[in-house]
Parts: structure tokens; sequence; C-alpha cells
């Protein structure tokens, strides 16, 4: 996760608009691997959620707190003991 903030650092004024679009998608992979969904570590971030930002246009249509849910129980889940 650090090196998501080392190399895309926040945008200037006279910044173009691929260096916007990198670093929205950085900080939106940023938000989802060490907020949402994190793993133990909280520096790593699976691939699917890379996947997810390929195309950016659609990344507004899906259904995101499902999928935190979803996350979450799965996590929960995992550190029930079981009988």
């Amino acid at each position: 996760m650090g090196w998501l903030q080392d190399i895309f650092s926040v945008p200037g004024n006279n910044s173009t608009e691929v260096e916007r679009i990198r670093y929205a998608r950085a900080y939106i992979l940023e938000m989802i691997g060490g907020y949402l969904m994190p793993d133990l570590s909280r520096n790593l971030i699976h691939l699917r959620w890379l996947l997810k930002l390929v195309d950016f246009k659609a990344v507004g249509e899906f259904i995101w707190g499902s999928v935190v849910l979803a996350t979450l129980y799965r996590k929960m889940y995992k550190a029930t003991p079981q009988k």
C-alpha cells in the first residue's frame, strides 16, 4: 500500500487527465485494499480488485456495499471456531 502512495502522489493543478485518472485508480485501489477489504497484513491487494478498475467508467456501477458485507461475513466465518 505504501508503494501506491509513493508512486501516485496527489496531482497538481497543471496535471494531465491521464495523471488524474491514474491517481483516482490508485486512490480507489487503496480504499478497497486498505480499508474496505484488507488482508491480514493490510499491505496487499487481491488481484480481483485491481481487475475491477480496468474499465474506469464501470466502477461506479458496481454494488460495493454488498461486496464489502460479503467479505466481512466471510472473514467472520473463518475467524469463528468450528465444532
